[in-house]
């Protein structure tokens, strides 16, 4: 009970914090963030040795309700559900590959390089399949600041892991 009531006040507290930055006129993708932490936390716990072998289902299970509570804020049933899945999958099987210690700057490429990809996976979506019109540039810078903004965050968040 005690850490379905930790994921739920991050859940909230993020949405939270990344709807007030949409507010102010900032675009972030807080959401792969929890992704990343979920991941961090599954795999490298605190308190144990890495999980050698353990479940891809709960992992997939997260980033599918993640992506639906993203769908749920902007309306469209389907492009973030289909982003945080494919982008948090890949970030599993390159976290299961890799059994060494990463270092600062390995994590922030990864979370650069992951955020980038969640990123234009849905706006791909949303482009192709909704046809809504997106100003290539603006497109772009937004991306790019959204992914720039996730690496120090995302450098707290893992901390002292892997």
């Amino acid at each position: 009970m005690r850490l379905i009531s930790k994921w739920f006040l991050l859940i909230l507290s993020t949405y939270l914090i990344q709807n007030l930055l949409i507010l102010i006129g900032i675009n972030t993708n807080l959401s792969f963030l929890l992704i990343y932490f979920f991941i961090i936390e599954y795999y490298f716990p605190k308190d144990k040795q890495r999980n050698i072998a353990p479940s891809d289902i709960y992992p997939l299970m997260f980033f599918i309700l993640i992506g639906f509570m993203d769908d749920l804020l902007q309306g469209i049933w389907g492009p973030a559900i289909i982003s945080k899945s494919i982008s948090g999958f890949l970030l599993i099987n390159l976290t299961n590959q890799l059994f060494f210690n990463w270092t600062e700057q390995f994590k922030g490429t990864v979370i650069f390089i992951f955020t980038l990809l969640d990123e234009i996976i849905y706006s791909g979506i949303i482009i192709y399949f909704f046809n809504i019109s997106i100003e290539p540039l603006i497109l772009f810078k937004q991306i790019i600041i959204g992914a720039l903004f996730n690496i120090p965050l995302g450098l707290v968040i893992s901390w002292g892991r892997p």
